[in-house]
Parts: structure tokens; C-alpha cells; sequence
């Protein structure tokens, strides 16, 4: 349940329904008892955070992004909070890419990590 809800928490944040995105994530978080839901919440916490203010040049390189999360686990040992926070940038930059290129905009279409 948890992995969905976070999918389609991305998904809403790729369209850009932040503020449907913002309200599903804050009924989320009381319900995240895992190390993973926790990485997870914060990532997408971040993301809200850094689009709400209007500052998502910072994060425009989606590309880095998604290098950073394939190399980090390989360099490091990540614990089910790191994996969370990880795969949740991860999948985030990979279906903004996707919307940028045209892909269609339905949640059939996520990507899985």
C-alpha cells in the first residue's frame, strides 16, 4: 500500500497537482511506521518543498539526479530510510523526463524503481 500511495503521490507532483500531491502526503505520514515510508516521505517532502517554492531550477537536472541514485548504493551502504529517499528521487526524476518528453500522463506509465 505504501509503495502505491507514494506512486501516485509522484505521479500527482510529475502533472503538476502539487497541492492534491501536498494534502495526500500529509494523511500519508501519520500512517508510515517503516524505515522505507520514512525516506520516501522526506523525498517527497522535499520535492513539494522545493516546487511550492517556485525554485525547481535547482532540481531541472533530472539527469544528475538519476545518476546520483543509481551510484550512491553502489558506493555506500544504505539503510531502508536511504533506499526510500532514493527511490522515491529516483522515480520522480524519471517520470518529470518522462512528461517532458511527451510520454502520456497516466499512471500506467510509472516508472518502477
Amino acid at each position: 500500500m505504501l509503495r502505491e500511495e507514494v506512486d501516485s503521490i509522484v505521479e500527482l507532483v510529475a502533472q503538476g497537482n502539487a497541492e492534491e500531491a501536498r494534502q495526500r502526503l500529509i494523511v500519508l505520514i501519520p500512517n508510515v511506521s517503516s524505515e522505507y515510508g520514512r525516506g520516501a516521505a522526506l523525498a517527497l517532502n522535499g520535492i513539494l518543498h522545493v516546487i511550492e517554492n517556485k525554485s525547481t531550477d535547482r532540481m531541472a537536472d533530472r539527469e544528475k539526479i538519476l545518476r546520483a541514485t543509481d551510484r550512491i548504493p553502489k558506493c555506500q551502504t544504505v539503510d531502508d530510510m536511504d533506499k526510500g529517499y532514493l527511490q522515491t528521487m529516483s522515480k520522480w526524476a524519471r517520470r518529470t523526463k518522462e512528461l517532458s518528453k511527451g510520454a502520456p500522463r497516466d499512471s500506467a506509465n510509472a516508472v518502477q524503481p
